[in-house]
């Protein structure tokens, strides 16, 4: 593992034939001029080892100590000072500096020194991976639920963990496909690797494919230095792309080619990077009516279905809505325990749930801000909860008054309506295929029929 370790250097002088010794030692260097500076660099990322003149312009190299101890605690810093500043040498390492050296610099105290601090660092990466796979494998056991739809959730995971195949997950909004990721990592054999998370949707396309992708310094405005993305970050590991369907095309193309071949150039960069990371895709669309608009690319699709996980909405988890409920109000309501009484539990097995698990969790947290009483009561709950009832079968009435057409329009739009949209999942249902139902979809649009429900 080759370290990245920047000198806080006001003497530009000094601070690049410093950074030309640690290359000789086989690390790589950067060089920034202040305290502020380099702690910019820090907040960045990709900085394993800090060496800091004491002496600095503006804030001093106490300082940036200081900062990094608040939030970049594992990152190893060494103090250099002047031969008449051992006191505050000392002084730094209580502190929390790693050690100090004096100028000039001896080349061989300097390799012992980054020899240890390398060490550190090295340990200290490790722990974080630890830590890492115990978060994750503890989102397992928080996939709360004891029905049947969860059972064979956890059941797919187990099988699916294991594999180096590419996973997509499927999903409602607020269905819990991230913890669903989480517990497919901490069941891999990756699972001490790196676990990096990105979100498609929350980027726009520059940002993104530099996210992805990294970039060189000077290849866009704000490239300030080169860079890491996503994809290096998690060489070895897993990267869990969420809201894949919200990418765009010109990304979608890169991310094939990465699928396809294990390499990629960073933005702006020549040079290819080879990678071996497992990917874990989530969305709440319907991606195969995407590819049929052409907004999704189809041999992307396949390549991120190579396993298919879907995640079941809570309306047909009715029989869990009573265990995440106390759950959520056990968490939330910490010592002033609460209860919910029959007539409670009634209406919000019966409640459709559009939001799912987030927005249960939500109103469980509501509710036990809110309520006065140890026990929570039917009238104790939102009023959007009563009378919205989850229907059991998307059905049509057999004393339907109509025509064929009409009794056929009305009974795709009630399948739809219970997949909450989702195309390909009404069409499977309705038996049919996809491009027909668009078909139809079409002409009801054009005879002026309510689609709203499907924006």
């Amino acid at each position: 593992m080759r370290f990245n370790i920047l000198v806080v250097e006001d003497n530009v002088t000094a601070g690049e034939s410093l950074v030309e010794l640690l290359e000789d030692l086989d690390f790589k260097g950067l060089l920034e001029t202040s305290a502020e500076s380099g702690l910019k660099q820090i907040e960045q990322g990709d900085i394993d080892i800090v060496l800091a003149d004491l002496n600095l312009p503006g804030k001093d190299g106490l300082w940036l100590l200081e900062e990094i101890k608040k939030d970049h605690a594992n990152i190893p810093l060494v103090m250099i000072t002047g031969n008449t500043s051992v006191d505050v040498a000392v002084k730094a390492i209580k502190m929390g500096a790693y050690d100090y050296l004096s100028k000039p610099i001896d080349m061989n105290r300097l390799q012992v020194v980054l020899t240890g601090a390398s060490r550190m660092r090295k340990l200290s990466l490790e722990n974080e991976r630890l830590n890492e796979a115990s978060n994750t494998e503890d989102s397992f056991a928080a996939m709360i639920g004891n029905g049947k739809k969860i059972a064979e959730l956890k059941s797919m995971i187990s099988r699916v963990g294991p594999t180096p195949a590419s996973v997509l997950i499927l999903g409602e909004s607020g269905t819990g496909k991230e913890l669903v990721a989480n517990s497919i990592v901490a069941c891999s054999d990756r699972s001490k690797s790196s676990y990096i998370r990105l979100n498609s949707a929350a980027l726009p396309k520059d940002t993104l494919e530099s996210e992805l992708f990294g970039h060189i310094k000077g290849s866009f405005t704000g490239a300030l230095k080169d860079r890491k993305g996503k994809f290096e970050l998690a060489h070895k590991g897993t990267l869990f792309l969420d809201e894949i369907g919200d990418m765009p095309m010109d990304t979608q193309v890169k991310l094939l080619r990465v699928l396809q071949e294990g390499e990629f150039e960073r933005v702006g960069g020549s040079e290819v990077i080879k990678v071996d990371v497992r990917i874990i895709a989530a969305t709440n669309k319907d991606l195969l009516s995407l590819v049929e608009k052409g907004e999704f690319r189809e041999d992307l699709y396949y390549r991120l279905n190579v396993i298919q996980v879907a995640v079941p909405p809570l309306r047909e988890r009715v029989e869990d809505v009573e265990i995440l409920s106390k759950t959520f109000i056990d968490n939330f309501a910490g010592q002033n325990k609460k209860k919910l009484d029959e007539s409670a539990l009634a209406i919000l097995k019966a409640y459709a749930w559009p939001g799912n698990i987030r927005e249960l969790r939500n109103i469980m947290e509501r509710i036990s801000i809110i309520s006065p009483n140890d026990t929570i009561r039917a009238g104790d709950l939102p009023q959007e909860l009563v009378g919205n009832k989850t229907p059991s079968k998307a059905s049509v009435s057999t004393d339907y008054e109509g025509t064929m057409e009409e009794i056929e329009r009305d009974a795709i739009l009630s399948v739809l309506k219970k997949t909450n949209g989702v195309k390909s999942e009404a069409a499977k249902k309705l038996g049919i295929g996809l491009k027909t139902l668009y078909r139809k979809l079409d002409k009801y649009a054009e005879e002026g029929v309510d689609l709203s429900f499907l924006k």
